[in-house]
């Protein structure tokens, strides 16, 4: 089955049994699971990597263990793969795209096959059967414990939530700022530059000295010592 899975289910399949292998790693070095609701039935249930957990036994938050380009990758190759709904909620991937595990069960067998309700084998057993298991039941329902935070941000859906609670879109250049006072200046410079030019060039004329006149100088004459 695995020779015709494309490279993003190939991904989603490498991601699910990685955290399938690693469950026992976190129990010793966070503590057990919470204790799962009476509604969650489900083969299994791995701590959610795409958020970050707090350790029962130190009172410490832990990061999330895939970052969220890591996050914005695998999601992007279970869209392509149309295996969405194998990945856990997320940053990345805010609301499931399967309404229940049962549906989830059902398309991941119809796409993958593998055991049915079963679960990883646990106690002592040959790491090549063990190994076995992880490939016959990584497709199976997964109950994830973690939910993210996913911040309310006006004009998301609309895919505008950059501008979305700002009054104008860009501040612009500082010459876009500044147009609108320099072509009102420009538009009254204008309306009055007949009058303008008038009074420049009547100025100038009256000031121009007259070549009939005798010259008078205005300035007071130096002594000679």
């Amino acid at each position: 089955m695995s020779a015709g899975l494309s490279a993003g289910a190939k991904a989603v399949r490498s991601f699910r049994i990685k955290q399938l292998a690693s469950l026992q790693s976190y129990v010793i070095h966070n503590g057990p699971l919470p204790a799962p609701s009476s509604e969650q039935s489900t083969p299994h249930r791995l701590p959610n990597p795409f958020v970050p957990h707090k350790n029962p036994l130190t009172g410490r938050w832990a990061p999330p263990t895939i970052s969220l380009r890591r996050q914005a990758d695998l999601v992007k190759k279970a869209k392509a793969s149309n295996t969405l709904y194998l990945l856990p909620p997320g940053p990345k991937n805010p609301k499931l795209s399967v309404p229940s595990t049962e549906i989830a069960a059902k398309l991941a067998h119809e796409q993958f096959g593998g055991k049915e309700g079963k679960g990883v084998l646990k106690g002592p057993s040959s790491k090549k059967k063990w190994k076995q298991s992880l490939k016959d039941t990584w497709m199976n329902p997964v109950g994830w414990v973690g939910e993210p935070k996913v911040k309310e941000v006006p004009g998301a859906e609309l895919g505008t939530r950059l501008y979305a609670a700002k009054k104008r879109m860009f501040k612009g250049h500082r010459w876009e700022r500044l147009k609108e006072a320099r072509d009102n200046k420009k538009k009254i410079l204008m309306r009055d530059m007949a009058r303008r030019i008038r009074n420049y060039k009547a100025y100038y004329r009256k000031r121009k000295p007259n070549p009939l006149k005798t010259y008078s100088s205005t300035k007071a004459k130096k002594l000679p010592f």
